[in-house]
């Protein structure tokens, strides 16, 4: 089978760092055949730009092995917006918010525009969740729900501190995957019988935590075949090319 992780980072930053080469040997040993990039932390918090441009040229290096996902920062307004409308334009497939990093409230008002505009070219949405009190998984519920039409991604599955209420919010929006890095077993196994194998994504979250050890993980899950085919590839694929399952 084919294996894509849904969430990776790449480039040298303040609080992580790992080149290319790094990556794609890493997911050679993981057996993983495509990955999902975003950029280092100060290209999320601040230099987008810079971040998107470096992620977008590697998925042009590298198009079998990679594809990206924007980062802009909504406190930018219009020049977010505009950012948001030239990753598009290359063919970024999708937006990442880290309202922690970024620093906001995941239900600040200004945060919506960005949203709706991503949401318009049909790019799926991930949000890295369970930091208390910029990014909870009820937040995200809340303004899921405001735009039923889009697909979001609840990064990290509320960990660490808001790993209960992850299960109410995905339950309650119909529109919101999760993925399962830092999660345990049991947890993703629960989120499968709960909600079903059909909103539940792989992946990593590289360099932060090992390639190799999360598909060791994934692949040790009890799940029938087409389960693991959804979680490992297929769900993710789906939302990549804008054809929602």
């Amino acid at each position: 089978m084919k294996w894509l992780d849904a969430h990776c980072h790449v480039g040298k930053g303040l609080m992580n760092g790992i080149d290319v080469q790094e990556l794609l040997d890493g997911m050679d040993r993981a057996n993983i055949s495509k990955a999902v990039i975003v950029p280092w932390d100060q290209a999320i918090a601040v230099d987008n730009s810079v971040g998107n441009s470096f992620t977008l040229a590697l998925t042009k290096q590298y198009p079998d092995r990679f594809d990206a996902f924007c980062v802009v920062n909504p406190w930018y307004g219009s020049k977010a917006l505009d950012e948001l409308d030239r990753a598009a334009a290359a063919g970024m497939k999708g937006l990442k918010l880290h309202p922690v990093y970024q620093g906001y409230q995941l239900t600040d008002p200004f945060i919506l525009p960005v949203i709706e505009r991503a949401i318009s070219y049909r790019m799926p949405v991930y949000v890295a969740t369970g930091t208390p009190v910029s990014s909870l998984p009820m937040q995200l519920s809340h303004v899921a729900d405001l735009f039923p039409e889009g697909k979001f991604i609840q990064g990290h599955f509320g960990f660490p501190d808001f790993w209960i209420d992850a299960v109410p919010s995905v339950l309650k929006s119909p529109n919101i995957y999760i993925d399962t890095a830092y999660n345990m077993i049991s947890s993703i196994e629960d989120a499968v019988k709960l909600f079903g194998a059909e909103r539940v994504i792989f992946s990593s979250d590289a360099p932060y935590l090992s390639m190799e050890h999360e598909m060791s993980k994934f692949m040790s899950l009890e799940l029938t075949e087409d389960e693991r085919r959804l979680i490992g590839f297929d769900n993710m694929n789906a939302l990549l090319e804008g054809v929602y399952i």
